[in-house]
């Protein structure tokens, strides 16, 4: 019986486990900086979602972001609030983690397949991103409240400045690092 070791694992394998356990670690630690509102809080989860779908190749990216549901599914503390379970995924906010494993895989097929890699398209695939949180959100918000309208301005409005500056601030940064490992 062979032993499992790193020694074992070749160095690209290595680097997507790297790269998964990384995002899963970001994605649980974003989860926990949040403004509590009700039924959903604002929290950075979205900005490490959007990262990831603007720097990982689309397979990685839905890797990470089901291993990360799986974790909290299992009742892992890696959601807001440092909770998880299974109750998670039939509550206010489950319709946004769902939109999160479609949002990453379109940001990161799209920039793969289109060759993008600038602030520009950095702006309008975070922006799809959101777009398709906020579709999968309220979809699921309106059908536990029993009203669009009530779903849209409880899991659309609040979050619209704070998604615009977390936006800004995820491309502008972005650039910094391409610039700084361009030069």
């Amino acid at each position: 019986m062979q032993m499992l070791s790193l020694s074992n694992v070749k160095p690209n394998k290595l680097n997507e486990v790297l790269l998964l356990l990384g995002g899963v670690f970001l994605l649980s630690a974003a989860s926990q900086i949040e403004v509590p509102l009700h039924p959903v809080p604002i929290t950075l989860q979205t900005v490490a979602v959007m990262l990831i779908g603007l720097t990982y190749k689309p397979k990685h990216a839905v890797a990470t972001l089901l291993s990360w549901l799986g974790l909290a599914a299992c009742g892992a503390p890696v959601l807001a609030g440092f909770s998880g379970g299974l109750v998670k995924f039939v509550g206010p906010t489950a319709g946004y983690m769902f939109g999160f494993v479609v949002a990453v895989y379109g940001m990161a097929t799209l920039k793969e397949k289109l060759s993008l890699n600038n602030w520009k398209s950095d702006v309008c695939l975070t922006a799809l991103g959101t777009l398709t949180l906020f579709i999968f959100g309220v979809a699921w918000l309106s059908y536990l409240m029993g009203s669009f309208s009530a779903a849209f301005y409880a899991g659309v409005v609040p979050f619209i400045l704070p998604g615009i500056v977390k936006a800004g601030i995820l491309c502008s940064a972005l650039q910094i690092v391409r610039h700084v490992r361009k030069g």
